[in-house]
């Protein structure tokens, strides 16, 4: 299989579902993940790039997880996997937004003041 093949299969729905959420979407993660760790945390317009690639990634692995639904044994479970898909895609920019503003930084500073 050529790179181009492995990055098209997903979107052309050739794989099962279980191949795209292992090796695309966990496995997928897992790299790009591992990549963020070659940033400097200081640089942050590194940081929101990476953060941009991240998204641009999900949504890859969200489509190609939609697309290869087809393939699934029953129609229940081929709904099951568009509609989360869809919920995936719709959360997705909100997340990214959340991500962008702050509020998933994890600053646990202002529990101290709530007596936690």
């Amino acid at each position: 299989m050529t790179p181009t093949q492995f990055i098209q299969a997903p979107l052309q729905a050739k794989l099962s579902v279980s191949r795209v959420f292992w090796l695309y979407g966990v496995v997928g993660s897992l790299v790009y993940g591992a990549l963020e760790f070659l940033i400097d945390p200081g640089n942050t317009f590194l940081m929101r790039l990476c953060t941009i690639g991240g998204c641009v990634y999900s949504a890859y692995v969200i489509v190609g997880t939609y697309r290869c639904a087809v393939n699934c044994r029953t129609a229940g479970m081929a709904r099951f996997v568009r509609v989360s898909c869809i919920i995936s895609l719709i959360l997705l920019p909100v997340l990214t937004y959340f991500e962008f503003s702050g509020a998933l930084s994890g600053d646990l500073s202002q529990l101290e003041q709530l007596n936690f």
